[in-house]
């Protein structure tokens, strides 16, 4: 016996009859036994995605025992038979290593580029061919020095905003070369943050990136946002530096002081960061 679902027209459902009519109603025994029937049928489909899931291989990267592992920030991008596959890892506390996944819907990826970057030290940049299964790498912390910079924002009333802060991040035009992709967004590294004084001055200490030679384009980029919130308030553009596409560039010295002007033209709604790690897929 078959039986045939059809939607009432308006008039057949004003008259407080079900949304839906049958050609003819099924015992309520028989749908029982069609629903147990497609679940046992389903069971062995959803066991088999479970099976893939847990088996689809990874990295693992082990921390350095005196690093806080809220403070590591790691950047991957993958290529397989399903094209180029990117993202970050979120960060968290209390971890000795972190995963990077090394897979998409249960391709395997055939080999994994990684950025990562720890405070105190230099970055490091990992290429690995994967094998079919999972693979276990250790972070290893080459120290890196510190450059000073003495700044000062312009106008000081952008400074005297309440609840305001500079965050300071390093932007690795670098990335698309070793990640060998062509366009999309430069991996961003925030390194630093610091609240001005009233009359726009701050001093901060900087990654010394111009001494470690393995690395390629980049420039420090200025933000001034709000601490609550974490809106933009201003881009904080160098003006007595020479400036890397309006940032300011990798140098071994910021002597005597470096002045940013506030442009207070672009802002940006508060964050909605889940904390779920973003991903860009390129085929």
């Amino acid at each position: 016996m078959s039986f045939t679902f059809l939607r009432a027209t308006p008039s057949e459902a004003s008259n407080g009859t079900s949304s839906f009519r049958g050609a003819n109603l099924a015992p309520k025994g028989l749908i029982f036994a069609v629903c147990v029937c497609l679940f046992a049928g389903m069971s062995p489909l959803l066991l088999a995605q479970e099976n893939v899931l847990l088996q689809s291989p990874g990295i693992t990267l082990n921390l350095p025992p005196d690093i806080a592992s809220e403070s590591v920030q790691i950047n991957y991008f993958m290529l397989g038979p399903f094209g180029g596959y990117g993202g970050y890892v979120t960060r968290e506390s209390g971890r000795v290593s972190y995963d990077v996944p090394a897979s998409v819907d249960g391709k395997t990826a055939g080999a994994v580029k990684i950025i990562a970057y720890m405070p105190g030290c230099e970055i490091v940049k990992l290429e690995i061919t994967m094998q079919g299964a999972s693979e276990a790498r250790s972070l290893h912390c080459r120290p890196l020095g510190r450059v000073p910079l003495h700044g000062r924002i312009v106008p000081a009333s952008a400074a005297q905003i309440s609840g305001v802060e500079i965050e300071i991040s390093y932007e690795a035009a670098w990335d698309h070369g070793f990640f060998g992709i062509a366009d999309g967004i430069v991996t961003s590294i925030q390194v630093a943050t610091v609240i001005p004084e009233e009359d726009g001055r701050f001093e901060v200490e900087l990654p010394d990136f111009f001494s470690q030679t393995d690395l390629g384009k980049g420039w420090f980029q200025f933000l001034l946002r709000s601490r609550s919130s974490h809106n933009i308030i201003a881009i904080l553009n160098p003006g007595n530096t020479p400036p890397n596409f309006g940032e300011l560039g990798i140098r071994s010295s910021y002597e005597p002081f470096v002045l940013f002007s506030a442009d207070m033209s672009i802002s940006t709604p508060s964050s909605t960061d889940s904390g779920v790690a973003k991903h860009k897929q390129i085929d």
